[in-house]
């Protein structure tokens, strides 16, 4: 409780310096939030540099003895008061760099932000969300999978129509497979992609995709290839499968260990896994811990409390995030940011493919499932 009031204490003091400071000067906001932080009588974190490019303040800051990375790190927030934006920091070697972009994250950002054709040096880019860097883009191949979790309403949807789309859109010939227990969400996508909203189907379907896994591992092996990057860089053609789960939770229990199975050993084939869930646990799958270290990125929209933002993130951030849809917290390894996803509703996805060649989903995963009346469009 004395903690909390400190907090508050410091926080008024901050907002206090900010309304009467004259102008947006975001060194000036920082080097206010060191000194309300830290007493006179102790060495304080020490700003050795800053830069400024477009609307994004970059310090490199000292920290001294006895202040250690994760509880200055903690201060983020604190520090985002000060500046009235959105701020980041990040350790390198003994420095620590601080990113400020000196205004709030606003509340929606169009995926017209995004241009697939600047990023050809990727194999299968993902736009994640703006940040206090700026629109982060990252590669699928290195996660290899990624896990997105929430709670309903808040941008789970949106974020999967996101990643299926720019998927598309830069790399056709991927065989993206999606499983839909809602049966509307993505039909719009039924000739691009294997659209499958029968749950009765999945176990099968995850089986025939371990044969496929077997198969190209034979074909890489004959080819020198441990990875399908150099089976690819020595001219040859395998395309990238890239299964969507969007609501892990529905899926049968029976279809576990094949899910399992692609996930240890899909990436080394060209073989790539995106679920999303609203409240992950141990009792919707036996093996939830063993699966969920197999994704190295993470992106936690709002969940209800500080248990499931750790079963995603393995911290509380996604649990203190404001109530706006579409904000998330990005995880990968070390990096962690606080995102504004990009927004895409289905009806402005399909006209991306005007005046564009017709995709035909390709027939590489097959599965029988019942007739069924597209919406129309």
């Amino acid at each position: 409780m004395k903690q909390q009031n400190v907090i508050e204490e410091v926080r008024d003091q901050l907002k206090s310096l900010w309304l009467h400071r004259k102008g947006n000067d975001a060194h000036a906001a920082v080097q206010d939030c060191v000194d309300a932080l830290y007493s006179k009588g102790e060495l304080k974190p020490l700003i050795i540099h800053k830069s400024k490019d477009g609307e994004v303040w970059t310090f490199r800051i000292f920290l001294p003895p006895g202040t250690g990375f994760s509880d200055f790190q903690k201060k983020t927030q604190l520090f985002a008061d000060a500046t009235g934006g959105s701020v980041h920091i990040e350790k390198h070697g003994k420095l620590v760099t601080m990113e400020v972009m000196t205004e709030e994250l606003k509340k929606k950002y169009p995926y017209s932000l995004y241009d697939h054709t600047k990023y050809s040096k990727m194999e299968l880019p993902l736009p994640l969300g703006v940040s206090a860097k700026g629109l982060i883009v990252r590669d699928l191949v290195d996660y290899p999978h990624l896990l997105t979790a929430g709670e309903t309403n808040y941008g789970k949807s949106n974020q999967l129509h996101v990643i299926a789309n720019s998927i598309l859109l830069y790399r056709p010939d991927t065989n993206l497979i999606i499983i839909d227990p809602k049966s509307t969400e993505f039909d719009y996508l039924n000739e691009m992609a294997l659209v499958v909203d029968e749950m009765s189907q999945v176990k099968g379907l995850f089986e025939s995709l371990n044969k496929e896994m077997d198969k190209r591992k034979k074909i890489l092996k004959s080819a020198s290839c441990a990875k399908i990057k150099k089976y690819h860089k020595k001219g040859h053609q395998m395309p990238y499968i890239v299964l969507i789960i969007d609501e892990w939770a529905d899926l049968p229990e029976d279809a576990q260990d094949s899910l399992w199975r692609l996930l240890r050993m899909g990436r080394f084939v060209g073989v790539h896994v995106i679920a999303a869930t609203q409240r992950p646990s141990s009792k919707v799958f036996e093996k939830f811990g063993d699966l969920k270290a197999m994704f190295l990125g993470r992106i936690c929209f709002v969940v209800a409390d500080i248990i499931n933002s750790r079963m995603i993130l393995d911290s509380d951030e996604a649990a203190h995030l404001p109530a706006i849809k579409g904000r998330a917290i990005y995880k990968c390894g070390l990096e962690k940011l606080e995102v504004q996803t990009l927004l895409l509703e289905p009806d402005e996805a399909i006209k991306l493919y005007n005046n564009r060649p017709m995709i035909v989903r390709s027939e590489l995963i097959k599965i029988e499932q019942s007739p069924k009346m597209l919406s129309p469009r």
